[in-house]
Parts: C-alpha cells; sequence; structure tokens
C-alpha cells in the first residue's frame, strides 16, 4: 500500500545538526531505534536484515510500528537503510544478477515498510566486463527494481566506493554517469569519507578538501549528496582499500575531520558514521568525538581566512562515459 513518508516532511525535522551512527539490529528493530536514542543521534543507519545472508527475515507489522513510533518519540530523522553486502546489480554473471535482483527489491520493499527516507547501495563490480557495460547492466537493474517494486518515498543514495579492483564508484565521474542513466527515479549518492580518501582524493588537507568538493560539485552535484559516511581510513591514501578507522586516529585526522564537518558546503548534510566498534563504547566515543568538531556557530575563522580555493575547470577533451554510452547507441 502506498504511504506518505511524513518523517520526510521538512516541517517535522527541525534544523539541528542531522548526525547519527549505524546501529545494530541484533536484538530487534525497535531496539536499534532505542540504541540511537541512548546514544544521543539525530538520525541513524541500520541494515534492514543480515547483510552477509540471501535470505531475510521479513519485519512484523508489529516491529513496523514499534520502529515508527520511536522515531517519532525520539524524533530520528532520516533514517537510513544499507543495502545488503553480497549485491552485485552490475553483474555480467546472469545468475548473481538475478539473485541481486531478487534481494534488491526486497531491500526496497523493506526500506519503503519501515518508512526509510534513504537506501544506500554499493555500485558492484564489473568484474570481467568493463565499466561501461557494468554502469548500463547497473542501471538497467536498479530501474527493473524500482519498477516492479516501487520505493514509496525511499530515494536511493548510490555510495562512491575506494576504487579497488573492478568495483564501480571510485570516481565522482562513474556517480554521475551512473546517476544519468537514472534519470527520473528518485535516486541521489551517499559520499564516505574513507573510501575517498582510499581512492586517492586529500580530504585531510585544506586544499585536498577543496579539490574534491570542487570535483563533486562539477560531476555529480553536491545538491545530490544527501547522506555523508563519516569515517576515518586506516588504509594509506590511494591505497584502494576499504579499511575504516576511528574518527582523529586514520590518515583524515582531527583537523580533517573538523574542516569536513564545519565546511558551508557540508553543514547541513546528513552525517553517518560506521566507524569500527572494537570494544564496548567505542560508537559513543567516535560520536562524541565528530560533535566535539562541530563549531556550533557555522562558519568557522578557519574558512575566513583560507578562503575557498578555485574551483576545477573541466578539461575540453575530457569525455565522460555517459557520452560514450549515448554515442555508441547504448540505452538501459
Amino acid at each position: 500500500m502506498t504511504h506518505v513518508n511524513e518523517a520526510a516532511t521538512d516541517t517535522e525535522i527541525p534544523t539541528c545538526w542531522r548526525v547519527g551512527v549505524h546501529t545494530s539490529i541484533a536484538g530487534s528493530l525497535a531496539q536499534a531505534v532505542e540504541k540511537a536514542h541512548e546514544l544521543g543521534c539525530t538520525a541513524f543507519q541500520i541494515f534492514s536484515t543480515n547483510p552477509r545472508m540471501w535470505k531475510p527475515r521479513q519485519p512484523t507489522a508489529e516491529e513496523l510500528a514499534a520502529v515508527a513510533r520511536l522515531r517519532r518519540q525520539y524524533n530520528l530523522h532520516p533514517l537510513v537503510i544499507h543495502a545488503n553486502y553480497l549485491l552485485n546489480l552490475a553483474s555480467p554473471d546472469r545468475t548473481l544478477r538475478k539473485r541481486s535482483l531478487d534481494a534488491f527489491r526486497g531491500e526496497i520493499g523493506r526500506a519503503a515498510a519501515l518508512r526509510a527516507e534513504y537506501l544506500v547501495l554499493h555500485p558492484g563490480s564489473y568484474r570481467d566486463s568493463s565499466a561501461a557495460e557494468g554502469i548500463r547492466t547497473l542501471a538497467h537493474s536498479i530501474r527493473e527494481a524500482m519498477q516492479e517494486t516501487p520505493p514509496e518515498g525511499v530515494r536511493l543514495l548510490v555510495e562512491n566506493t575506494c576504487g579497488q579492483g573492478n568495483t564501480l564508484g571510485g570516481s565522482f565521474a562513474e556517480l554521475r554517469d551512473i546517476l544519468a542513466l537514472l534519470e527520473g527515479l528518485p535516486a541521489d549518492c551517499c559520499i564516505d569519507t574513507a573510501h575517498c580518501f582510499a581512492a586517492g582524493m586529500d580530504i585531510a588537507s585544506p586544499p585536498g578538501l577543496e579539490t574534491m568538493l570542487a570535483e563533486l560539485d562539477k560531476t555529480v552535484g553536491l545538491e545530490r549528496v544527501r547522506v555523508i559516511h563519516a569515517n576515518d581510513s586506516r588504509a594509506p591514501l590511494g591505497s584502494h582499500r576499504d579499511r575504516h578507522e576511528h574518527i582523529g586516529r586514520g590518515g583524515i585526522g582531527r583537523e580533517g575531520f573538523r574542516r569536513i564537518v564545519n565546511h558551508p558546503l557540508l553543514r547541513k548534510k546528513v552525517f553517518i558514521l560506521e566507524t569500527p566498534i572494537e570494544k564496548p563504547g567505542d560508537d559513543r566515543r567516535n560520536l562524541r568525538v565528530l560533535r566535539s568538531l562541530r563549531d556550533p556557530e557555522g562558519i568557522t575563522a578557519r574558512f575566513k581566512r583560507h578562503g575557498r580555493a578555485a574551483r576545477v575547470q573541466p578539461r575540453p577533451a575530457e569525455q565522460s562515459l555517459l557520452g560514450t554510452l549515448l554515442e555508441s547507441g547504448t540505452r538501459c
């Protein structure tokens, strides 16, 4: 049954900073909401089912009602659902793609039932195919899934990656091309700070952050970044390895995150932490550290001193992958 996602309306969401962590659903969905509130979150992220198993557990009507009630009670918005790690909607393997497609439709259905605002998806791997073909397959898969299972108020967010192997999304240009082929669908993007750093974007430094933001704005558009996954990186700059670290203890560092959470172009974004939990209380500590770096006054003296770096200018000879696809007559 179609519903209006009331949690997404501006009148219900105050202007406070929307920040939170990924909470576990191991006990129950309601306990995940309670945990987010207990940690002091104003937004949160969960899996809708076990993220490493193909067979999902469907939430009951009682569970859905409890989640909706607790979210209203605690004013926890938005709810971000992270899709199953096993999905590969870009795969050239028909069997894996079919299995992924069925599982993704389930993710859409559960996200809609939970009245989540966002569903985050890793773009997947093109394996022994090509990036162009992988993007076409991914877009076709998403369109097919959303046609069969309407998202009903849920917005899909395609997440950037560290660019390891044949994984899509390691560059903003690839995100641009994916989103271009999803035109007309409720789809935007989620940006992960650790993935940016591991992909070779030096967001730990002031000029590196400005360069990254200019490139992101030029390709995807900053207005399409709905959620930021705030993770430090245990892997070195440009390593193409996805290793999350506690805030301030990795390559991005405390000062890097201070610039990120206070940047005029990012202050109104939703921030979700996916940092490691290696001992009890790590999630609370990481959230506390990130919050401690936030300047409540807005634009800090740091930005007034440095100003904004010049925008990255497009190279005349550069052609997007989307252009290549369109010139060749490829459509999803």
